[in-house]
């Protein structure tokens, strides 16, 4: 080879290599991928699922993940796309059984075969799921209708969602809701119009928080019954009911005068709980409510058997002309008067005070779960009177399970014979005002564990606070209601001072200068049988105070006690000389805890062929509205024809009651 030849393949080589290695700058390797994890430490709880989402960028092209985990397992949820520069990889992780550090690694791989990991941490714990708990478990309504309940959630995690089975709802399930404790919702629940009355339709609640966790199912149970009748607003025209049809007072109902309300016997009436739903009849209207021994008039709770409760409603107001000691136009307890209103106003008005005012009738009536607390010493009782006068006839009255007192009289001349409270939590006859009326065979029966806060008692006697009483519509005058022939069985009676509730404080409670008047009783099981909280007032005289093992209650208390109480009156030291032997013991295991049983009120009412107070009762029948009955306390040794706790007008058991 020539020396020119040489020189141009060594050229030729030179070149070639230079054009190699152009080529190399020209198309350099893509950079390995970047992947990126949550920055937040995500909390889980043991064995449940949550999302863990990782960004990439890819300069090669995607290819591939792979995923390894700690503290529980973890799947690919979502790949990124093939040959992609840049997106996201959701990886599900679920939680082991063992609380603690957890973690996700993901590695993305790229088309050149570089790869990068990326590690979220997470947090494994434990923590309580969400609770639920209902303003009621039990419900009822007509085919086609709704019920409403108010769900409360405690969610620690923070609430998610609530989530209804059985039943559609109104807003529709799942609803969303937010926020960590006592998270209330308010849900419909919606009967279907094809629902079979006297069936059931069981509803299951649950909520989830925002770690997924799900609380136990709440029943809520919905009856369904019969079609009912509302009634609201006000009653301005004479209206009678149906005794074949059920009737439901939504919020307050006023009878206007001159108006008349007439349910005949054997209507039921229901108070619907939402709008806390009462009957009021205005002075100068009337009710005409007569039911019979055998066809009660039934005042009630809307729930279905099993769940009814004090408060369920507000209860029955009547209101007169008669004197009371407040105001010409005082506002009844429990109701918000508006200015310039009738509605809930007692009292004469502009005229003098009627005490023969006439408001109707009021008989073989049943009133049951009532009473509704407006504001503290303002509420609607079972049963509500406010000058109501004379002329008015009210007997044969049962009120059971009473939220606030039984039967209240402000004011008014209204008498009663045959009256029954059952299971009171406050007051059974509660007379203030310058009530002056005359009550003659009344009925006491108290729960032993159920008590009110301000202080129970079977009478709480006020009048008022001036020594001398307010002169009202031309008259003046203190409380002086007669009361005759009552029995009153205290909380002891059924129960040992052990398991008593320590609300209880007397049988009877006199104050502010009320004059009552208590002959020919027996009274049992209070802790205290009579209270003066002032100067003596009033007389009590002719009764019979009982004390024995569990019925061991101070015979009187108070500033000051007149000094012939116990001449007065007798003082029993065993309970069985008047109502035979005990039925049963409460606490079972304490010998010395001697009790009636509820089981047997029937035979528990009437005194023993020996007992020594089927004699010796005051004479009242110089008033002819008074009965010369021999005997002291509600019944001798056999029920009367007017006066049988066996008959229909009477239940013990309204809360298992199908209505």
């Amino acid at each position: 080879m020539t020396k020119m030849s040489k020189l141009l393949a060594m050229f030729l080589a030179f070149a070639t290599i230079m054009v190699i290695q152009s080529c190399d700058e020209d198309d350099p390797k893509p950079a390995a991928p970047s992947v990126s994890a949550p920055t937040t430490v995500a909390t889980v709880q043991l064995g449940t699922k949550t999302d863990v989402t990782f960004t990439f960028e890819t300069p090669g092209g995607f290819s591939t993940s792979e995923v390894t985990s700690s503290g529980g397992t973890a799947t690919i949820k979502t790949q990124g796309a093939a040959a992609a520069e840049e997106g996201s990889v959701v990886v599900e992780f679920t939680a082991g059984a063992t609380a603690g550090a957890g973690s996700v690694t993901l590695t993305v791989t790229d088309n050149e075969g570089q790869s990068t990991s990326q590690t979220a941490t997470l947090n494994v714990s434990v923590s309580a799921p969400p609770t639920v708990e209902l303003s009621a478990n039990a419900g009822s309504g007509s085919p086609g209708g709704t019920v409403k309940v108010t769900v409360n959630v405690d969610a620690p995690n923070g609430a998610s969602a609530i989530a209804v089975t059985g039943a559609t709802t109104t807003p529709a399930s799942p609803i969303t809701i937010t926020g960590i404790a006592d998270v209330e919702t308010e849900v419909t629940l919606n009967i279907p119009a094809n629902a079979v009355i006297g069936s059931t339709i069981n509803v299951f609640i649950t909520a989830k928080d925002a770690q997924n966790l799900t609380s136990a199912a709440t029943l809520y149970t919905i009856t369904v019954t019969d079609p009912v009748i509302i009634l609201e607003g006000n009653i301005t025209a004479d209206k009678t009911l149906s005794a074949s049809e059920k009737y439901l007072l939504r919020g307050k109902v006023y009878v206007i005068a001159p108006a008349k309300l007439t349910i005949p016997a054997g209507t039921l009436i229901f108070g619907e709980k939402d709008t806390d739903g009462a009957l009021i009849i205005n002075r100068g209207a009337t009710l005409d409510a007569k039911g019979t021994a055998t066809s009660p008039i039934i005042m009630t709770s809307q729930a279905p058997k099993g769940f009814r409760n004090r408060g369920d409603w507000g209860g029955l107001v009547i209101l007169g002309k008669a004197y009371n000691s407040n105001d010409v136009s005082a506002k009844i307890e429990g109701i918000s008067v508006a200015a310039g209103s009738e509605n809930g106003v007692y009292g004469p008005g502009a005229g003098s005070s009627t005490d023969n005012d006439n408001s109707g009738f009021l008989q073989y009536v049943r009133i049951e779960y009532a009473g509704i607390s407006l504001s503290p010493d303002n509420e609607l009782n079972s049963l509500t009177l406010g000058s109501v006068g004379s002329a008015t006839t009210i007997d044969h009255i049962m009120v059971s399970y009473a939220n606030d007192d039984a039967i209240e009289w402000f004011g008014g001349s209204v008498n009663h014979k045959y009256l029954i409270t059952y299971a009171t939590n406050d007051d059974d006859f509660d007379t203030d005002r310058g009530y002056n009326g005359k009550v003659q065979y009344g009925l006491v029966v108290r729960e032993y564990n159920t008590a009110d806060i301000s202080g129970s008692r079977a009478w709480e006697s006020s009048s008022n606070g001036s020594a001398t009483a307010p002169t009202v519509g031309g008259t003046s005058r203190h409380s002086m209601p007669v009361f005759s022939n009552v029995t009153v069985l205290g909380p002891m009676v059924f129960g040992a001072t052990s398991v008593m509730d320590a609300n209880y404080r007397a049988g009877a409670e006199i104050n502010s200068n009320s004059a009552i008047k208590i002959h020919n009783s027996i009274i049992a099981g209070f802790p205290v049988s009579v209270n003066w909280t002032n100067a003596v007032t009033g007389t009590v005289t002719g009764n019979v105070f009982v004390s024995n093992t569990n019925q061991n209650g101070t015979v009187a208390a108070g500033l000051t006690i007149p000094a012939t109480l116990t001449t007065d009156n007798t003082l029993e030291n065993n309970i069985n000389n008047i109502f035979g032997a005990f039925t049963t013991k409460n606490p079972p295991s304490t010998a010395n805890a001697n009790a009636y049983g509820y089981a047997t009120l029937a035979s528990t009412f009437l005194q023993a062929s020996a007992s020594p107070y089927l004699t010796g009762a005051i004479d009242l029948s110089a008033d002819a509205f008074f009965d010369n009955a021999a005997y002291k306390g509600a019944f001798g040794t056999a029920a009367a024809t007017d006066w049988n706790i066996n008959s229909a007008w009477v239940n013990f058991d309204p809360s298992n009651a199908n209505y």
